[in-house]
């Protein structure tokens, strides 16, 4: 049975630059894809998709937008059982039940944080503690799975992935983040299960400068840490952390989460080295420096950054400074 979606809440338009892109950015909907199809036929692979709508003329993109404003609002219709022919709807629709979910991209994470906000999650900081070793920046939110599923419910973008969500379970958690590797992703975690994604993005310049123009309240926390960060800073962010996951400074009994500020990213190792009255030994921290000093030379990142190695308290800290 195909359903009104009474409560769907529209994406804005006004996040996006054009008409194509913001088309661009629902296309995991088989019915849209459909609907564009119509207009823009068989497109070039070197065409992107967003780059085809905008090379139609006005009339013709404003009656696409028409049309996709329509679907989105509405939904498919309900209508009496008819006798006739199988048509391309017909054929689409089945295929929509058949078919597996997708990822979503840029579009449906602004409907993502729009269901956080509504979720009550206005303010928020990074999770160093409980950050993923292969994300450089990582926000959890521990809500209830009842919660969570009625506010999905109210999203087009977002329905299909309610299924995501695990009813046997009182509390979920939903989650957003920059990967050590350049990608943007978001979804549903369970610790058990680990993380369900729901979308991804490839960052670059031009996505982080989009980032920091969101005006979503749950998105200021994340433009707070980019602000000063360049594309550029944060993929070699990216390598410091997948790289000092392998550096030893010696036997140690545990070892921090990473941690950002300001452009310093600091790794502590608790109980290096020989210490007295509290105080690392002179000899210990300078060969500690000269090892550190010697590995960070053989690492592409070696010569954009600046160190401090400072010994606190039986901890000893790294603390990484791009330049």
């Amino acid at each position: 049975m195909i359903l009104r979606y009474k409560e769907f809440i529209k994406e804005n338009l006004s996040d996006f630059n054009s008409i194509g892109e913001w088309i661009d950015s629902l296309m995991d909907d088989d019915y849209i894809r459909n609907i564009v199809a119509r207009y823009t036929g068989d497109i070039e692979p070197h065409i992107h998709l967003s780059n085809a709508i905008n090379l139609l003329d006005k009339r013709t993109q404003l009656e696409i937008k028409s049309q996709v404003e329509r679907y989105l609002e509405e939904g498919l219709l309900d209508k009496d059982v008819e006798v006739i022919a199988s048509t391309d709807t017909e054929e689409l629709l089945e295929s929509v039940v058949e078919s597996e979910i997708s990822k979503a991209g840029k579009g449906v994470f602004t409907s993502f944080l729009k269901s956080l906000t509504a979720l009550g999650q206005k303010e928020s900081n990074p999770r160093w503690d409980i950050t993923p070793d292969d994300f450089l920046i990582y926000y959890q939110f521990d809500l209830m799975a009842e919660d969570v599923k009625q506010v999905f419910l109210r999203f087009k973008s977002l329905i299909r992935y309610e299924s995501l969500i695990d009813w046997g379970k009182n509390e979920t958690s939903l989650y957003f983040g920059i990967k050590c590797n350049g990608q943007f992703e978001y979804g549903v975690v369970y610790e058990e299960e680990g993380l369900s994604t729901i979308g991804e993005f490839k960052l670059s310049k031009s996505t982080v400068n989009w980032i920091l123009k969101l005006e979503s309240k749950s998105a200021n926390s994340l433009k707070k840490e980019l602000v000063n960060l360049s594309y550029k800073d944060i993929l070699t962010l990216g390598l410091i952390k997948t790289d000092m996951n392998t550096f030893n400074p010696g036997y140690h009994e545990k070892k921090s989460y990473p941690v950002i500020r300001d452009g310093v990213i600091s790794f502590g190792y608790y109980g290096v080295g020989k210490w007295d009255n509290g105080k690392l030994d002179g000899g210990e921290l300078m060969n500690i420096k000269n090892n550190f000093n010697t590995w960070v030379i053989s690492k592409k990142w070696g010569t954009k950054i600046l160190v401090s190695i400072k010994p606190e308290s039986f901890w000893l800290w790294i603390n990484i400074k791009l330049k």
